[in-house]
């Protein structure tokens, strides 16, 4: 069957302009990102990010950077340092224990509109690296050829995750880019590239580290790939000696190995650096609520530095060790979310919620391409057996291409994330998204190639899902499961995140829910609900009786977690429900039961 002459035109306009509508495609991602940005109310999160990042500037004390590496927080403060006036943060209480949590709210009580500003510009900047992944993986896409390329940043732009985390202040989306950009030129110094993709992968890789513990994963990746291309003796190592192998990995280990501990002391300033294990065992460890149950000796219980010589110097920042490992007892306590009626982790967790919050045509183009893939292994077992009885050395050939670190990166971070007992949102792999939209952007344009009218469908379906969810991202749910109203059954925690303060005060005054009583979540709450001019009370969930009655609002991540709250009746649902994160309760007064 021919393709009719409006899909034969549109091919060659999107041939012949392909910059120009992938600008048009970024641009159009720019102004969603923007938009988000200064609509959402600041999460529970940015305001520890943003504290890290002013701190990280006005201070010049990296203290606490612990919870998470400071090169993305300095990043994203960046624009608030230069504009607004310094803050003394060693008059903050907290400061001196390292208490993020603490301080932050001091930064609050002491000047809530500076701090939001700061939270809004830094979003701003994520927002920016947000394009610049975008960009980076639609020239790495124009290898495969134009149209593949302008599939995948199609995908990329629609991607509910992307645009929820990408308009935030967090270290989830720049620890995407890093690995996006470690793998992507790794690959191609592997393939034969010159010694400056190997550099760049390196400063990505470091970069990673600098931003996001898991970063670190992709030392032992590219490490991996690049033993396995020497070993099948394809990519830059064609045709070289065994000798000559062995020392260009060496080599490329050793330049990686000292790019990553310099850009990771770097991002701490030197800061602590070097100390011996001595030292590093006697300095007071900080202050939060994963550290306390440990009473200050978390590295002699968690660490091997209590069986480590006491002389030996550590090549990394004390605050960065510390946060390693501060990790690990984050991971073993638990924090586990509230996913298909239990808050215990489970190994589903990662799986289903990549998949339910994927958009209905993401997930039928990574069918697609997953039925072309099984396609094709099963011609495997014939090449497989022609490559046995081939010699010896070229029998790891075709298992050790330099592409397998484009997934070897990805995979193994998902399946450490089975295991992880961290569980409060699907942003702790989003590391994994862009891939997934590099595997769907193949089965993508073959099927432009030869159903163009049906990949013309998928396209309006996943503009279509995007466009209905908009701000509201971080709460999407594919169309396949039914939507938001089926997904928060399924999840809540990673979703309702504080984003809808401003909008229940803008949805209460319109309705005269009056008296409203609210019950705070987050250290931000009360005055993000103040600024929209609504008059409420606090409630606390210990209150049993309202004398009064009215309404009650409190955020669904609370109510599914604590089970019960004061006065509202949890067994029968809301009366109103905001984004579907904030639940209101009418009370009647106790006299009238």
């Amino acid at each position: 069957m021919r393709p009719s002459r409006q899909l034969v035109a549109a091919s060659l306009f999107l041939r012949r302009h392909h910059a120009a509508v992938a600008a048009a495609l970024l641009a159009c991602m720019a102004l969603l990102l923007g938009h988000a940005a200064f609509v959402d109310s600041p999460t529970i999160d940015e305001p520890n990010h943003i504290a890290r990042g002013l701190a990280f500037w006005w201070s010049g004390d990296s203290r606490l950077s612990t919870a998470h590496p400071p090169l993305a927080n300095a990043l994203q403060a960046l624009p608030a340092a230069l504009l607004d006036e310094p803050i003394d943060f060693e008059k903050l209480k907290g400061w001196p224990q390292a208490d993020i949590g603490r301080v932050a709210r001091a930064l609050v009580a002491k000047d809530y509109e500076q701090l939001r500003s700061a939270i809004v510009t830094g979003r701003l900047v994520t927002g920016l690296l947000t394009l610049l992944l975008g960009l980076y993986l639609y020239r790495y896409c124009l290898r495969w050829g134009r149209g593949r390329a302008l599939f995948f940043l199609l995908l990329f732009v629609c991607s509910p995750v992307l645009l929820a985390h990408g308009h935030l202040v967090t270290t989830d989306l720049p620890v995407a880019l890093c690995f996006a950009v470690a793998v992507g030129e790794g690959v191609r110094w592997l393939e034969g590239g010159s010694r400056w993709r190997l550099a760049f992968a390196a400063a990505a890789a470091g970069c990673a580290a600098a931003a996001k513990f898991s970063g670190v994963l992709l030392l032992p990746v590219l490490g991996a790939a690049t033993a396995a291309t020497a070993l099948a003796g394809v990519g830059r190592f064609a045709g070289a000696t065994w000798p000559a192998r062995i020392g260009r990995v060496l080599r490329a280990g050793l330049f990686t190995g000292l790019v990553v501990l310099t850009v990771v002391n770097g991002a701490y300033r030197f800061e602590r650096s070097f100390w011996t294990v001595r030292q590093t065992l006697a300095a007071p460890e900080p202050a939060n609520w994963i550290t306390r149950p440990h009473r200050g000796l978390l590295l002699e219980r968690l660490s091997p530095l209590a069986d480590m010589p006491r002389q030996v110097r550590l090549p990394v920042p004390y605050s960065w060790l510390f946060g390693l490992f501060s990790i690990e007892a984050q991971n073993e306590r638990g924090h586990g979310g509230w996913f298909l009626g239990s808050t215990e982790p489970t190994r589903l967790y990662f799986p289903t919620m990549l998949a339910i919050k994927s958009p209905a045509a993401l997930l039928l183009l990574l069918a697609g391409a997953a039925a072309l893939w099984l396609r094709r292994a099963g011609r495997w077992p014939a090449r497989l057996v022609e490559r046995l009885r081939a010699p010896s050395s070229r029998l790891l050939r075709p298992l050790a291409v330099p592409h397998l670190a484009l997934w070897a990166a990805p995979l193994l971070l998902f399946w450490l994330a089975l295991g992880s007992k961290i569980q409060i949102g699907v942003r702790h792999v989003l590391p994994v998204v862009p891939f997934l939209l590099l595997a769907a952007a193949w089965a993508g344009a073959l099927l432009w190639r030869r159903q163009p009218a049906l990949a013309g469908l998928l396209a309006l379906l996943l503009v279509a899902e995007v466009a209905l969810v908009h701000p509201g991202h971080l709460g999407h749910f594919s169309l396949l499961v039914g939507g938001p109203p089926v997904g928060h059954q399924i999840s809540m925690i990673g979703e309702d995140w504080g984003q809808d303060v401003a909008a229940l005060g803008t949805v209460a005054k319109e309705a005269g829910l009056a008296p409203l009583h609210y019950v705070p979540y987050g250290i931000t709450a009360v005055r993000e609900l103040r600024r929209t001019g609504l008059k409420f009370r606090t409630l606390s969930c210990k209150t049993r009786k309202l004398r009064n009655g009215g309404w009650i609002a409190i955020h669904a991540a609370q109510l599914l977690r604590w089970k019960k709250c004061g006065p509202i009746d949890a067994t029968r649902p809301p009366d109103r429900t905001i984004g579907e994160h904030i639940w209101l309760y009418r009370v009647d007064p106790p006299a009238a039961r």
